[in-house]
């Protein structure tokens, strides 16, 4: 079913949420409300919360140590080819979704419905000696917090729990949305005409993505300790809609990107 709405957006606001840094796992809700207070800040109605991944995955202990993982002879494999660490290798080949090829360094794969390197794991904004996974599932990671906060604050929030990514051929990393919750993470432009009468045949709005990348404006990647910035006057539709992977992304037997490489000739 397409749902179609109509916004309009003239300007938004965003406002950082600095927290203390965490070292083990934690009630994230509580952390919120305390950081909330120390920030000077509060939660409104149709507020979109965005949240680091990153930082949800710390709060439910999706953290490991990397000389605590066994290392099997695929992962073995891997690691001498690309020059990666053993015990990460491990993990990217336990956590990923589909493994495409790679690089030094690097391994690119299929996570949560995102073309991603590693899996989405990271050692960096972590313990030295860890690694930080993705959520389990994120998607219940967003429904839950939205229904906690909603219980504890009496307001209606929309989250999006965010990513950085590298994007093809680019230099830099920019935002992704790997799960939401209360918001239409796409807006559906196909039917529609643009300025010059051309109707619109496959273009969508990915707006969770759109709305992690001006997140990640602020969050940043280094020591900002900014896991939470606040979307205030978005005017976009909430909804009590559930989402999963296949709202946000298409599998890699559709991706333009995937598809059109692997099928090169010349």
């Amino acid at each position: 079913m397409l749902i179609y709405y109509c916004y309009t957006l003239n300007s938004i606001k965003l406002i950082p949420i600095k927290v203390e840094r965490q070292t083990s796992q934690f009630n994230l809700i509580d952390c919120l409300l305390d950081s909330l207070n120390k920030n000077s800040q509060k939660l409104l109605d149709y507020d979109i919360l965005t949240i680091s991944s990153k930082f949800v995955s710390l709060s439910e202990g999706r953290f490991v140590k990397l000389s605590d993982i066994s290392v099997s002879s695929f992962a073995d494999k891997l690691s001498k080819k690309y020059n990666i660490n053993p015990n990460l290798s491990e993990l990217i080949y336990r956590e990923s979704d589909e493994i495409f090829s790679g690089s030094d360094g690097f391994v690119l794969t299929f996570k949560n419905g995102v073309i991603v390197p590693n899996a989405g794991i990271d050692t960096s904004n972590i313990m030295i000696g860890y690694a930080i996974l993705y959520p389990e599932n994120p998607f219940q990671s967003a429904q839950n917090i939205k229904s906690e906060i909603q219980k504890l604050f009496k307001v209606n929030v929309s989250v999006v729990i965010t990513d950085s990514r590298l994007m093809p051929s680019r230099i830099g990393t920019t935002g992704v949305a790997i799960a939401s919750a209360g918001i239409e993470p796409i807006h559906d432009e196909r039917g529609k005409t643009d300025l010059f009468g051309n109707s619109m045949r496959v273009t969508q709005k990915a707006i969770a993505d759109d709305l992690s990348s001006a997140a990640q404006l602020l969050m940043g990647e280094c020591n900002e300790s900014i896991p939470f910035v606040i979307i205030r006057d978005s005017n976009l539709q909430m909804t009590k809609n559930k989402y999963k992977v296949s709202s946000f992304s298409v599998g890699p037997d559709e991706c333009i990107f995937i598809k059109g490489l692997s099928e090169l000739t010349f």
